[in-house]
């Protein structure tokens, strides 16, 4: 599963990017299949092993992982946008 700060990274795009490219596809997608929601009052050894990885960002709360399918999808998307601009 990947986090929005890997996306981020690996398409050289700022901070937010992919979770804006998500909240625009979030109406279409599930919950416990093509993402998982981690919240700290459940997760948070979870999310300390996710922030001392350093796969997320450090302020972030509520954390998403991603599914690999929906990863590749927001991927192809990020990318696109990077290659419109050029």
């Amino acid at each position: 599963m990947k986090t929005f700060r890997e996306l981020d990274e690996a398409t050289g795009q700022p901070k937010g990017a992919a979770f804006r490219a998500f909240k625009r596809l979030e109406p279409g997608l599930r919950e416990g299949q093509d993402f998982l929601l981690l919240r700290p009052e459940h997760d948070d050894t979870r999310i300390d092993e996710l922030r001392a990885q350093e796969r997320i960002y450090r302020n972030s709360v509520n954390i998403v992982l991603l599914d690999d399918a929906l990863a590749e999808r927001l991927l192809k998307h990020l990318c696109g946008t990077l290659e419109s601009r050029q």
